[in-house]
């Protein structure tokens, strides 16, 4: 049996008894998913309603698309400030860092695949499925963006740093063989297997004593803490340099070829956004 949930602008959900299963799909079809703010706010609210929700054992993530989520809206990505792409990774960080403590287990089925964002918002599942024609790709760079909510730190913590550095590097679709090799992707399926193999899980997870898996997510989670923690810190440091460049303002998402700001100019840009800041300061404290 299954009851609707919520009503949320971008995401349905509904909860299936049998397993006490709490089922999300990300719904902005027009918008190919894209995690936009208010979807982040609503994934937001969800969770935390989750937090105390201890009798719901697990939590499904998929879309209402083939292909899960563009991550960046790359329709709308010029029109974004420096702020405001840095309260966007932050608000993803926070929501990827409370969904590896939540009470649940959490299942992110990534569908025929994802990008940018939405890559990085699967790092906090417990448990990654996908189809075996999925393409995933942690491309922030083709954008002119570095994964800032935790496709740096927590990536490269959660799988071998060399398949992170290769990844990241490239923004290349992760191998077919990769993807479970990694330990990225716990499983695939086919267009028949898809519903058998979430049942499976569901049904496993079901089986496991509440108290007990709660406590094993929770040291599983401890154990790395440390790590990402300071992880996350480290990112916000790099994004807010590499913004410098303001490339993913420059660059239309129809271009297949884009001339980014060279290396070499970095300094300078560099040295001109200490001159702006400068200038704000003074205009601010003329004003006053």
């Amino acid at each position: 049996m299954q009851t609707p949930l919520f009503n949320y602008t971008t995401l349905s959900t509904r909860l299936e008894k049998t397993t006490r299963t709490l089922f999300v799909t990300l719904n902005r079809p027009d918008y190919q998913n894209a995690f936009r703010v208010e979807m982040l706010f609503e994934l937001e609210s969800l969770f935390a309603w989750c937090t105390t929700r201890v009798e719901i054992n697990s939590i499904v993530i998929d879309s209402c698309t083939s292909h899960f989520s563009t991550g960046l809206e790359l329709n709308a990505l010029s029109g974004l400030t420096a702020t405001s792409l840095e309260k966007t990774n932050m608000k993803l960080q926070k929501i990827i860092f409370a969904m590896m403590q939540l009470p649940q287990t959490i299942i992110v089925d990534l569908g025929e695949g994802c990008d940018t964002l939405a890559s990085e918002f699967a790092l906090g599942a417990d448990i990654r499925i996908c189809s075996e024609k999925s393409k995933i790709a942690f491309n922030h760079g083709r954008f002119g963006v570095v994964p800032a909510a935790g496709g740096m730190s927590m990536l490269s913590a959660l799988v071998n740093p060399s398949f992170a550095r290769s990844w990241v590097l490239t923004g290349a679709p992760i191998a077919k063989d990769m993807l479970q090799k990694s330990g990225f992707i716990t499983s695939t399926y086919d267009s028949y297997s898809r519903s058998e193999v979430i049942s499976s899980m569901l049904q496993q997870i079901f089986e496991i004593a509440p108290v007990q898996r709660i406590q094993s997510k929770l040291g599983l989670f401890e154990s790395l803490r440390s790590q990402f923690e300071q992880g996350i810190v480290m990112d916000k440091k790099i994004a807010k340099a590499s913004m410098i460049s303001e490339d993913w303002r420059s660059r239309k998402p129809e271009e297949k070829e884009f001339a980014f700001m060279p290396a070499k100019s970095m300094s300078y840009a560099v040295k001109l956004s200490l001159v702006k800041s400068d200038e704000v300061a003074m205009t601010s404290h003329t004003e006053h």
